[in-house]
């Protein structure tokens, strides 16, 4: 009996001393997430809502008053779009493209990650709450709009730059090419 708690404990200590990939054999403890899950649900139905509300205009010309109205209540409703407390504080892994905040467009340092090709750059933002600031590992390098998989905690945290607003923190344990 003295022996097997010997062994508990020594089993615990040497956990913590080298961290639990260390006792797990690396195995991964990230929970998969699609984007979707990080859009609450009556938030959505709220903004398909409001996108079905502004069709009624029909075409509208840069320059409109409506147009100019309906953009600037639509871009505040996407700014402020509120985060999924369902995974915070939760180690997640989740698909996106990079999207730098740097001019010269190569990472060492933190970058947005978005859910679909040429958002913030080609496209309006998508919402806040489908916008995460990744904060990668030391010596990651990544490009514009490569297809990442990225690991780590998330928490909730804005941020606001020219190119979007975000919902989320996500400090990187690791990123890896998406395949």
């Amino acid at each position: 009996m003295r022996r097997s708690f010997l062994r508990l404990s020594s089993a615990g200590l040497l956990g913590l001393v080298l961290g639990t990939h260390a006792l797990k054999g690396g195995a991964s403890t990230y929970k998969e997430i699609e984007w979707d899950d990080l859009m609450p649900e009556g938030w959505r139905k709220k903004m398909i809502l409001e996108v079905t509300r502004m069709r009624r205009y029909g075409s509208l010309m840069d320059g409109d008053p409506k147009a100019d109205e309906a953009y600037t209540r639509l871009k505040k409703a996407w700014d402020t779009a509120p985060s999924s407390k369902t995974y915070i504080g939760k180690a997640i892994r989740i698909p996106g493209y990079v999207v730098p905040l740097d001019a010269e467009r190569m990472q060492s340092s933190e970058f947005l990650l978005v859910p679909y090709f040429g958002a913030c750059i080609h496209s309006p933002p998508p919402p806040a709450n489908q916008i995460i600031l990744v904060k990668p590992p030391k010596g990651s390098k990544v490009r514009t709009m490569d297809a990442i998989w990225v690991e780590g905690v998330l928490s909730e945290g804005r941020s606001y730059s020219e190119i979007g607003s975000s919902a989320y923190v996500l400090n990187a344990d690791k990123i890896t090419p998406y395949r």
